[in-house]
């Protein structure tokens, strides 16, 4: 058997279920014969970066590292994006290029790329398939380690020759405080308030979260760790949030912040909190500076455990959630229609079973505070870097993992263009996908800082907005929206097993504009 065919049966054996790429003349389309003998399906994109994440997405919802594959050189450097968006959003994901091997003459230069240059910073790191190894488990274990991420294998045709790499580094974190200091913190307290960070969704069992009585807050990333229609969930934290937002109301009353993986990357400003607090994380004090916690705990499982068994015996806020929560919606949907209305028909019509994807933009703003995520697995957006564009080839690598659900994905006239081409798989395999861009011409976050600094609005302006008609074009039943009542009217018509759904509602830019005011 070949190194490639063992690759292959590896990755089949370790659940690898589907594979994203484009492949060349070499060693990937020998690798991707292999793979299809074992029975893993290939999905063939029109740009090696959403591929990744595409992959990445199936990494995130299955809990176990995705794959992609691409050519070496400007294939590699096509993935370079998707990479960096999976490293910035912690999705486990293997990718593998093709590659010269080690100590290649430079006079061969075809397509040849500094390959370790571009991954440096867009990748936990990266080996080649060697006799000595590691193999594809290894290398997927990596990926899916905390924090998760990409991880990438280089492939030159045959297992080469290559000196023993040094071991990855580690980090098991630096134990500050003890799990009784948390636990005297919580029994001290009234008003203990929970934020879970990411790394909550991985914990591996978080039931205990529906029997608190306290505000349980999460950060935008860690969306439906804890089912957000129960009354305790308090919704997102940002550490930025304004005065229409429960963050803003419940914050200033809490003595007391216990959080879990609470990581300054994944809020958008990390600043002390202005009572005690203790974060449980197992890279301890690593990722979490600017809070400066009174406590950093790193045995995650044993001290969560006992921290949620403490918290248990606290009831206090929640007469604050459902008032904070009802005035933000209130807020929010009673004026015209904005994308609130859009998220709450949505929402309503599928009976919270729709996976929500979210691109970047003022409407993410409005869909993180008013759309309630049941499970985490029903929720992806770019809540750490608000890496505009990707929420197109997220959901449609959830779509392909998951046609047990439908997926809405929200784009705005930013994030709309720079996969387009993908649709084109949502068509090809009939996925039950609803595209929904909401447009008002604008780079409508960007705009924000114009208007407010009389600057010039010409860089921020979309020239001819609308996309119907492209995406019609590309065999997908395309729709403009005018109303809540037409947004019904198709949604009803529609079934998930007739393929994917395009809906463009247009909005007007000022009352657009304005409807993040008082929230963020």
């Amino acid at each position: 058997m070949s190194d490639l065919h063992a690759l292959a049966k590896e990755m089949a054996q370790r659940g690898v279920g589907r594979v994203f790429g484009i492949p060349g003349s070499g060693p990937s389309l020998t690798l991707l014969d292999a793979l299809e003998k074992e029975g893993v399906p290939f999905y063939l994109t029109h740009f090696e970066g959403s591929a990744v994440l595409m992959a990445g997405a199936v990494g995130r919802l299955s809990g176990k590292a995705g794959a992609a594959i691409g050519i070496k050189g400007p294939g590699l450097a096509n993935m370079v994006p998707g990479l960096s968006a999976c490293l910035l959003e912690a999705l486990p994901v293997v990718t593998i290029s093709e590659a010269y091997l080690p100590g290649t003459p430079s006079s061969k230069s075809h397509k040849r790329m500094n390959h370790q240059g571009l991954l440096s910073a867009a990748a936990k790191g990266s080996r080649f398939l060697a006799k000595s190894g590691p193999g594809f488990s290894e290398l997927a274990e990596w990926a899916e380690s905390e924090v998760p991420g990409p991880v990438h294998l280089e492939i030159a045709g045959s297992p080469v020759e290559v000196e023993k790499e040094a071991d990855r580094e580690s980090n098991p974190g630096d134990k500050i405080g003890e799990a009784d200091e948390a636990l005297k913190m919580i029994r001290a307290s009234s008003r203990p308030v929970l934020i879970l960070g990411s790394m909550a969704m991985r914990l591996k069992d978080t039931t205990a979260l529906d029997a608190l009585s306290i505000p349980v807050f999460s950060v935008a990333a860690a969306k439906g760790t804890i089912d957000e229609r129960l009354p305790q969930a308090a919704g997102v934290y940002t550490g930025v949030g304004l005065e229409k937002t429960p963050e803003h109301r419940i914050m200033a009353e809490a003595d007391l912040v216990v959080s879990i993986g609470l990581r300054h990357n994944e809020v958008l400003n990390a600043v002390p909190f202005k009572c005690r607090s203790v974060n449980i994380d197992p890279l301890g004090s690593a990722f979490c500076g600017g809070f400066r916690f009174d406590a950093v705990l790193t045995d995650a499982e044993k001290v969560t455990k006992a921290c949620f068994e403490a918290l248990r015996e606290k009831e206090w806020g929640l007469d604050l959630i459902e008032e904070s929560t009802r005035k933000l919606r209130d807020s929010l949907l009673s004026g015209p229609f904005l994308p609130a209305r859009v998220f709450e028909t949505v929402e309503h019509h599928f009976n919270h079973q729709c996976r929500l994807v979210l691109d970047t933009g003022n409407f993410c703003t409005i869909g993180e505070h008013i759309w309630r995520v049941p499970a985490p697995v029903l929720y992806l957006a770019s809540g750490q870097g608000r890496y505009m564009g990707i929420g197109l080839p997220l959901a449609l690598g959830a779509a392909v993992y998951d046609r047990g659900a439908p997926t809405a994905v929200f784009l705005g006239d930013g994030g709309v263009g720079m996969f387009v081409a993908e649709i084109k798989l949502a068509a090809q395999y009939r996925l039950p996908l609803i595209i929904l861009l909401l447009t008002d011409g604008y780079l409508s976050s960007i705009r924000g800082s114009s208007l407010k600094d009389h600057l010039t609005e010409r860089p921020v302006t979309i020239h001819r907005p609308s996309w119907a008609k492209t995406i019609e074009g590309l065999g997908v039943r395309s729709e403009v929206v005018g109303s809540e009542a037409e947004l019904e009217e198709i949604l009803s018509s529609w079934s998930p097993g007739s393929g994917p759904l395009f809906l463009e509602i247009p909005f007007n830019a000022n009352a657009y504009q304005n409807m993040v005011e008082g929230i963020r």
